[in-house]
């Protein structure tokens, strides 16, 4: 958009005021001329502006929608890990790059210290096809 319409869409917007303020205005000739002058400007440049603000509402929603999938995603992977292994301790993981989930299985008892010492099995898959 040229600087040209932009000045003219807020001549546009200023003269709206001023005849907000002084209706009498209104009936003026000048008033008249200069609101149809400056009006297809005033137009475009709203145009604009709206679809600026459409754009950025779309990219939030989308961004909101991947996100709530990806949560969906790893809380139903982590439903499934649980039903598969009912002793470990499972987390989804959203925000992997997969979303995915972390199985974590205690050290058994019977384990050497050693063992013990550096934890369970660990796992993050982000399927859980052929585990067990």
């Amino acid at each position: 958009m040229t600087s040209q319409a932009i000045f003219n869409a807020l001549c546009y917007e200023l003269a709206i005021w001023a005849a907000n303020k002084r209706p009498s205005l209104r009936l003026q000739p000048w008033f008249i001329a200069l609101v149809n002058w400056c009006q297809p400007d005033w137009s475009a440049w709203k145009t604009e502006q709206t679809i600026k603000k459409v754009d950025e509402q779309a990219s939030a929603l989308v961004k909101q929608w991947e996100k709530e999938e990806r949560e969906i995603i790893a809380t139903k992977l982590a439903t499934k890990a649980q039903e598969l292994f009912p002793a470990a301790t499972i987390t989804p993981l959203p925000d992997a790059i997969v979303p995915s989930v972390m199985i974590v299985h205690e050290a058994p008892e019977s384990a050497s210290d050693e063992v013990k010492a550096l934890g369970g099995e660990l796992r993050i898959t982000w399927t859980l096809d052929g585990l067990k």
